[in-house]
């Protein structure tokens, strides 16, 4: 078993057997952070890549801790779904938990005036967008200064059930209110082991833009929909808990992974879609999950029908280092994921 691990890793990182490898992906695009690559429960390569800033000697190695921005909100979506089903609810029901000015005597008698869970996890929820609050000299707007998500401030625009997708952190740091009541009150969020919500001043593994130190900020701040910290092996094993069926059963975990449809591949906190891959001779189903706050990018990649998981992370921003999607054909996602999954 151990022999086997080795010669798939090596033959995964380091053999030239005509086709590129991840090592020689990393290399020609200069890349700097962190990847692993695992298939089944074995993981294959788990690296550091290139030094975490320009011309300094400290390099970037395997289980840093680093923020996971958005992948926080693949982890919330599936603790609401398995709340949810927990308690023999729907996320169709309505999100009046997440609403305290509402109680079960206030909801609107039409159905499509009640928000619902779904609503909050698809982003179609009209709140107010923490974006839109006073941003200081360095461009970082006051909701992200703060130490906790201001839910006040969230619930300060009154939702609109059923609004055109609008993206807003709003949304999931209210699922996070939900996920902390139980039994009448406020319970710890079980957040999957090795993950943790960042704490006042921590920010992990300190992001890069256009070569210099990104603005100050407050990760804590985005709660919910972005504040957890952990490493690649911690989101790893929270994907195998899916794959795996430990933390949802299947109906449960169909429904995170439908796209919403209408022309969009969102599903429930992460997108869904065929990736056409080179190398490969039909589209593989793809399930992504995109994060960046500042200098920090993160991807989760699962290929549910291949049983491959490939997590990168990288502590240069969009612009310094641009990752690229699948659908553009190109770039570096793209060449890496055809790596892993099509060579």
């Amino acid at each position: 078993m151990i022999r086997a691990a080795l010669l798939a890793t090596l033959a995964l990182a380091s053999a030239s057997a005509g086709a590129e490898t991840v090592d020689e992906v990393a290399a020609r695009y200069r890349f700097a952070g962190e990847m692993l690559v695992a298939k089944g429960d074995r993981v294959l390569l788990a690296r550091g890549y290139g030094t975490v800033a320009p011309e300094a000697e400290a390099r970037h190695r395997a289980g840093q801790r680093w923020r996971l921005a958005s992948i926080t909100k693949q982890v919330t979506a599936a603790l609401i779904l398995k709340r949810v089903g927990e308690f023999g609810g729907s996320i169709d029901d309505p999100a009046i938990s997440v609403t305290p000015s509402r109680d079960a005597d206030s909801v609107p008698a039409r159905r499509e005036d009640v928000l619902t869970v779904r609503q909050l996890l698809t982003h179609h929820s009209g709140y107010a967008n923490p974006d839109d609050t006073a941003k200081d000299a360095a461009g970082v707007p006051a909701f992200y200064r703060a130490g906790t998500p201001d839910l006040n401030y969230c619930l300060s625009k009154p939702a609109l059930p059923g609004a055109a997708f609008s993206y807003n952190n709003c949304d999931y740091a209210l699922l996070g209110r939900m996920l902390t009541v139980g039994d009448g009150k406020a319970v710890p969020i079980a957040w999957p082991r090795g993950m943790a919500m960042a704490r006042t001043g921590e920010i992990g593994v300190p992001g890069l833009i256009a070569g210099k130190p990104e603005p100050a900020f407050q990760l804590a701040s985005w709660g919910a929909a972005g504040g957890l910290m952990g490493t690649a092996r911690a989101v790893f094993d929270f994907d195998r808990s899916l794959m795996t069926g430990k933390l949802l059963p299947t109906a449960s975990l169909a429904a995170l992974w439908t796209p919403e449809g209408n022309g969009s591949y969102q599903a429930l906190g992460q997108w869904v879609f065929p990736g056409r891959l080179k190398g490969c001779a039909a589209p593989k189903r793809i399930v992504q999950r995109d994060g960046e706050i500042y200098g920090v990018q993160a991807r989760n990649f699962i290929f549910p029908d291949d049983d491959l998981v490939v997590i990168v992370f990288t502590n240069r921003s969009s612009d310094d280092f641009p990752l690229g999607e699948v659908w553009e054909g190109k770039g570096f996602v793209y060449d890496l994921l055809s790596t892993v999954a099509c060579a």
